[in-house]
């Protein structure tokens, strides 16, 4: 299945004052061999081709990808990290609000709601508008919520509500918008890598949220930590404003067509500008590929498709569990060992560093396996669908990290509940940590399935997992009282295993219902062939 993104061929077409011509094209002039009056606004491209085409999948340079995904991850960082950074001040702001620790943790489940519908409309959005536009929104909403949450007086606990829905809605969209960018930018082949060095901060965020919020809580008082994320977004948006492009296929092709002005960065704006002006050339109209429409139930659409939902409710068990146990951390650490608060943040960094260690590995398995199965069938999945497996050669990469994370969810428990020394259960918990590779195997599977719609598939997957976080939020404090660490933490085990025959029907069964829905989608538009010529 060839490429039929838009290319560097395509954009050479454009019109000028309502007619067309083509330019033509010649080999391209080393710098040094270029008149000296002729500008030369940006490095030269590199682009990377697929076994598919000889056509460039994407026309950014290394440096300018390596931008885009730092960029993001850094962003990315942010949705996590709020969700549970607010968790050591409940009791400071219990006293300050004079409500209950359970009223203060609503604002906890509130951010988990937003957190799982919003980004199902914003990833969305930005496959139709373009990542750029909707990335600074979302930035500058979460920005002013979080000025908002730093200034709310303590007797309105119903705006403390209210701004952490917003503070949601603009931070936990950036994942989604994210995941987009390196589909947009990385092809298959090497997005494993791409989508894991994106994932640090997603991942890092559970953990350092804990250990930041102890940290500010106890030193500078609650207001700090809203304080804190808002400067942190501030220096994050600057550069994003200034620097990255955009990259959404369905506007600027291979990177190659230039964006619409709402889509550029301020400095390729006035790069451009200048190069028009000194070159005392007419400005042209470049033709642009149709705008894609926005479709806001595309990330809902995305979970009918059987063999993504299956993937998606699996990855979602196990995302449960491991948030279940972050949520429960604090509590059976000061039960067992006696901890202060700083004492249990600190104890959150070994999951976090194994969160890191485990994003990377699991980068390197993804690229790996797909560069096998591409060579054994002598093309990649676009090139070659029917001979390519790409079920196999993608879910085989959750076997790894779901056994290592069952069993040290495992350990973990009875460590605690037998009051093992607490090095031991730190080792076991930096074990969880790198037993967390399953959402990205998870992201670029569905994104394989679903080209052109990256920041829905991530959208839709953050919609799965978010509900399941949810759930095992609100149960695991009962759990963990009623059974202890050791049987809560087995129980939560056995949830996932009963869901393991998942993954595997969809190795079996997954090209199959593919096939069958492609044959049904050609009788359809012959029967509407028919249809039309009658």
């Amino acid at each position: 299945m060839a490429d039929t993104h838009p290319n560097s061929d395509e954009s050479s077409s454009t019109r000028i004052e309502g007619s067309t011509h083509t330019q033509p094209s010649s080999p391209p002039l080393a710098p040094d061999t270029l008149p000296a009056s002729t500008p030369i606004p940006f490095p030269p491209l590199h682009p990377t081709t697929t076994s598919a085409s000889s056509k460039p999948y994407s026309s950014f340079s290394r440096s300018t990808k390596i931008l885009i995904v730092a960029i993001g991850g850094i962003a990315g960082i942010f949705s996590p990290i709020s969700s549970n950074i607010f968790v050591p001040a409940i009791p400071t702001l219990s006293v300050a609000f004079g409500k209950s620790e359970s009223a203060i943790s609503q604002a906890v489940t509130v951010y988990l709601i937003f957190q799982a519908i919003t980004p199902s409309f914003l990833g969305s959005l930005s496959d139709s508008y373009g990542r750029r536009p909707i990335y600074i929104c979302t930035l500058v909403v979460y920005l002013a919520s979080n000025i908002g949450l730093a200034l709310c007086p303590t007797g309105a606990y119903w705006l403390l509500l209210v701004l952490r829905a917003l503070q949601s809605t603009g931070g936990s969209a950036v994942i989604s918008i994210g995941y987009g960018c390196v589909t947009d930018v990385a092809e298959p082949r090497e997005r494993g890598k791409y989508a894991a060095a994106f994932q640090v901060g997603a991942m890092l965020g559970p953990a350092l949220g804990p250990f930041i919020g102890a940290v500010l809580t106890d030193g500078l008082g609650w207001r700090s930590i809203f304080w804190f994320l808002a400067i942190a977004t501030a220096v994050v948006l600057v550069p994003l404003i200034l620097f990255l492009p955009e990259t959404l296929r369905s506007l600027v092709g291979d990177g190659s067509i230039p964006p619409p002005a709402i889509n550029t960065s301020p400095i390729i704006l006035l790069q451009q500008r200048r190069m028009k002006k000194e070159l005392m050339e007419d400005e042209e109209k470049v033709e642009r590929p149709p705008r894609k429409k926005y479709q806001p139930l595309s990330a809902f659409m995305i979970l009918l498709t059987p063999e993504i939902i299956l993937i998606f409710l699996f990855v979602s068990l196990l995302y449960l569990e491991f948030y279940s146990i972050l949520t429960v951390y604090s509590t059976a650490l000061k039960n067992t060992y006696k901890l202060t608060e700083l004492q249990i943040g600190l104890c959150y960094l070994p999951s976090g560093l194994g969160t890191i260690c485990s994003a990377q590995l699991n980068g390197r398995q993804i690229d790996y396996w797909f560069r096998k199965e591409e060579k054994r069938v002598g093309g990649d999945y676009r090139k070659k669908p029917q001979e390519f497996d790409i079920e196999y050669t993608r879910i085989r990469c959750l076997a790894p990290f779901a056994t290592l994370f069952l069993c040290a969810v495992t350990s973990l428990g009875w460590c605690l509940q037998v009051k093992a020394p607490l090095a031991a259960t730190l080792v076991v918990n930096f074990f969880m940590g790198l037993g967390t590779g399953t959402i990205g195997t998870a992201t670029v599977y569905g994104q394989d399935l679903k080209p052109g719609k990256g920041g829905a598939v991530s959208a839709s997957l953050n919609l799965v997992r978010c509900i399941f976080g949810a759930i095992g939020v609100a149960a695991i404090q009962s759990m963990y009282k009623s059974l202890g660490a050791g049987w809560t933490f087995v129980l939560l085990s056995g949830i996932v295993i009963l869901g393991i025959p998942m993954p595997i029907l969809v190795v079996k069964r997954g090209k199959i219902w593919r096939d069958k829905r492609n044959e049904r989608r050609k009788m359809k538009e012959e029967e509407k062939k028919v249809g039309n010529r009658v």
